[in-house]
């Protein structure tokens, strides 16, 4: 009587085993044929049943993106767990801002990796030196060395641009880095096409947007060879923004305040996709102009008849020079603050007249925005926050990461 029962717990197994691994987040790249968060023994053991039909061919499957799925591939993911492969394809998550949604569009990288083109603004760099390797970074653009943090290890790198319009494909061409990294949010089609016949391999990845700091740094982890050191990174992230969506999560609608984030320029709105308009719902607000979706200008008056509880001001070192690692004062963000409660009428806005006007450096996002939102939760919620020192968190990361004291002003005033 307990033989049907033992045959369908068989066929269950089966089933199960049959069935790609569900994971929090899929790392990204070919040859993680089972579609969890690594590759390994598994991989294999899931692309053989491809093949004897007994599993279902997954997007990741073809681990050396030949359009095939057979033994090969095996060879490849085994090569991949061994850190020996010649070459590696991996996901890009593309989107420009005229886009709405992220296109995921492969790119192969020949390896190993020893060179480094940081093409990607200051948060490439930054990242190669988070995870452990400015040493492979052999080119920059011209923002990278003002970027106090990072600037000691800049210095001595070679300038190939100052944007995304500029690069000088010259010396790049010259200098022939093993890979260009470059920002997703930009098309970079034609620089890909003197690129790659060069054998110059680009991949485009954005360290500094929540929806893909996982996937992204998990990625360059696994094609550098620090898996270790992208995994802490993922963890501290993980670790501080749960602490404050876990507190702010079952707020009512009345204990979330309304807010005007402002972006660098004044009267307008920096987009709900901005670094604070990611952050405004996570930390317990309400941002008062979500439904424009982009970044626009707002008439004054609009402002006023929201009545926004909470005003944040986002500035750079290029709107204010006394602000995020270098700053030495608060001067400037002080005359910020004063000149946006004396813009006619906004001495009626509940956010003026209770002096919960601040102003924070992008800079205090950049690559980590768990301690930006540390920053932006303070502010909305400084009762609720109490226990919440940001600048406890920001201290802890660059430390850890970079090996520096904290020091500056990234956020003024707080709470």
């Amino acid at each position: 009587m307990k033989k049907p029962t033992i045959v369908l717990l068989v066929l269950a197994s089966i089933l199960l085993n049959a069935l790609p691994a569900t994971a929090e987040f899929v790392l990204e790249i070919y040859g993680n044929a089972n579609m969890d968060e690594t590759i390994d023994q598994d991989d294999i053991e899931y692309v053989q049943g491809i093949i004897n039909g007994v599993n279902d061919a997954t997007d990741l499957a073809d681990a050396n993106y030949d359009g095939n799925i057979n033994d090969l591939d095996i060879a490849q993911i085994d090569l991949i767990i061994k850190g020996e492969e010649k070459n590696i394809t991996v996901i890009q998550n593309l989107k420009t801002s005229k886009e709405i949604n992220i296109t995921k569009t492969p790119a192969t990288l020949n390896m190993p990796i020893k060179s480094i083109a940081a093409l990607s603004g200051t948060y490439g760099p930054y990242m190669l030196c988070a995870i452990g390797d400015s040493d492979l970074i052999v080119a920059i653009l011209s923002g990278a060395v003002e970027r106090g943090e990072i600037r000691d290890i800049m210095k001595d790198k070679t300038i190939v641009g100052t944007s995304n319009d500029d690069w000088d494909m010259e010396k790049i061409l010259e200098l022939k880095p093993d890979l260009v990294l470059g920002y997703a949010s930009f098309d970079l089609a034609e620089y890909r096409k003197i690129l790659e016949p060069a054998g110059i391999s680009l991949v485009q990845m954005n360290f500094n947007r929540p929806e893909t700091y996982k996937s992204e740094v998990r990625t360059l982890g696994w094609i550098l060879g620090k898996r270790d050191r992208a995994e802490e990174l993922i963890s501290f992230e993980d670790e501080h923004l749960n602490y404050i969506t876990e507190r702010t999560k079952d707020f009512k609608e009345e204990q979330k305040p309304k807010v005007y984030a402002e972006t660098y320029r004044d009267n307008r709105y920096g987009g709900s996709s901005s670094s604070v308009g990611l952050a405004i719902e996570p930390c317990g607000g309400i941002d008062i102009f979500e439904d424009l979706g982009v970044s626009t200008d707002i008439d004054p008056e609009e402002v006023i008849s929201q009545n926004p509880q909470v005003i944040i001001h986002m500035t750079a070192g290029n709107y204010m020079s006394d602000s995020g690692y270098d700053a030495t004062n608060t001067s400037e963000m002080e005359k910020k603050i004063a000149d946006i409660e004396n813009r006619t009428g906004w001495d009626h806005i509940d956010a003026v007249k209770n002096g919960r006007v601040y102003v924070i450096t992008s800079d205090a996002a950049s690559i980590h925005p768990s301690i930006f939102h540390a920053y932006i939760a303070k502010c909305l919620h400084p009762e609720e926050f109490k226990d919440l020192d940001p600048v406890a968190v920001h201290q802890e990361w660059l430390q850890k990461f970079l090996g520096i004291e904290y020091k500056g002003v990234y956020a003024f005033p707080l709470p």
